[in-house]
């Protein structure tokens, strides 16, 4: 019979009372890990919290194996003043660093575009704002990877370069990328790529009178061509491919 291991129980305890144990757990003192708790703590929200894993250190203090970022957050919360702990009995240092490494290596990532389709249904504005303007050209942001052989006019796997147009120009930015984008690429296959969606947003929004010619130029070849063209002259030049094909796409403006 498979040795399931101790029992966990589900207890409340005070912040105060989970320690860390730097041997083994990864520092929150980086600036992602506090702009983590930071973000934990300005939108604290209980069905958003999850319970915390701790091994029982037998003195009335609770060594964390995962959720450090959280029970730091909820130190800082002056709300909160007890998290739930699953609390397995006394662990040896090993045993706690083995949980450790298994908790996290045995975690499948959420990749971009899930986490897109997710942010759609939940009402998060940006990705809300991509969506509208997405369809409104008729592209569908796939919800997993695909080869690009297999794709269909109109398919995209590019959405983190969709957040950081987004980002960078705004709405009126994005739209005026992805107009111009499926002006030149709206009925051929695998040509809706990072690379080219970015350097178009970089073209486009520096002559935003010009979105026709843009759409011209860049329908004269396919994605994988103008990348390896941009590529040869970014090496000449000493620039950023992408930055190349911006400047290749507006030559003539």
């Amino acid at each position: 019979m498979t040795n399931l291991g101790p029992k966990p129980r589900i207890e409340f305890h005070s912040p105060d009372k989970l320690i860390i144990d730097a041997r083994y757990q990864r520092s929150i003192s980086r600036t992602a890990g506090k702009k983590l708790i930071a973000t934990i703590v300005n939108e604290f929200y209980w069905p958003f919290f999850g319970v915390l894993s701790a091994t029982d250190n037998g003195d009335g203090t609770y060594c964390l194996i995962d959720g450090q970022h959280r029970a730091e957050a909820a130190r800082q919360h002056p709300n909160v003043h007890s998290v739930p702990v699953m609390v397995i009995d006394e662990m040896t240092l090993s045993e706690q660093a083995k949980a450790f490494v298994t908790m996290n290596k045995n975690r499948v990532r959420l990749s971009a575009l899930q986490i897109h389709k997710a942010a759609v249904l939940a009402g998060d504005r940006d990705a809300v704002t991509i969506n509208e303007i997405t369809k409104k050209f008729g592209i569908k942001i796939l919800t997993g990877n695909k080869s690009s052989v297999n794709m269909k006019p109109g398919q995209t796997l590019a959405v983190r370069s969709l957040y950081s147009i987004l980002k960078k120009y705004g709405p009126p930015g994005l739209n005026r990328t992805i107009k111009t984008v499926m002006m030149a690429y709206g009925e051929t296959i695998g040509d809706l790529r990072s690379f080219i969606f970015t350097a178009t947003a970089q073209a486009v929004n520096s002559h935003p009178d010009h979105t026709d010619q843009i759409a011209e130029v860049l329908a004269n070849d396919d994605a994988v061509s103008w990348q390896e063209k941009a590529k040869v002259k970014a090496k000449f030049n000493g620039t950023n491919a992408r930055n190349q094909l911006a400047i290749m796409l507006t030559k003539k403006i």
